[in-house]
């Protein structure tokens, strides 16, 4: 992966640390998980992201209000939906996801994520 450099920075820096960075700080300030846990979850984020891209994967994750939920998702119809490409820079504090049973686009919060798997079918 090529390597971006930021211009008050003297480190490269990829686009995927950068992000990274951002969602370990967004969960920091959410949760009193170790940091351990927050760097586990950024980057199981973002292979779920980049996975999603090209497959289906089972989400699990706490709703807002705190009920558990599992989704099989993807984001194979992104580009086709907003006519721009998913770029996981524009993720704050939500991932999107279309959810294949509702039919629908939802998004959970980062720091509600449990874990994901591809779907094979």
């Amino acid at each position: 992966m090529k390597k971006q450099t930021l211009g008050h920075q003297s480190n490269h820096v990829t686009k995927s640390e950068r992000v990274e960075n951002l969602w370990k700080k967004l969960i920091r300030q959410e949760t009193d998980l170790s940091d351990e846990t927050i760097t586990w979850m950024t980057r199981r984020i973002r292979l779920l992201t980049e996975y999603m891209a090209y497959g289906c994967a089972l989400i699990a994750y706490r709703k807002q209000n705190g009920d558990f939920y599992m989704a099989r998702a993807t984001l194979v119809y992104y580009e086709t939906c907003f006519h721009r490409k998913y770029d996981i820079e524009r993720i704050q504090n939500h991932v999107v996801y279309w959810d294949i049973e509702q039919q629908g686009w939802r998004t959970f919060q980062i720091e509600n994520f449990l874990e994901w798997k591809p779907v094979v079918n």
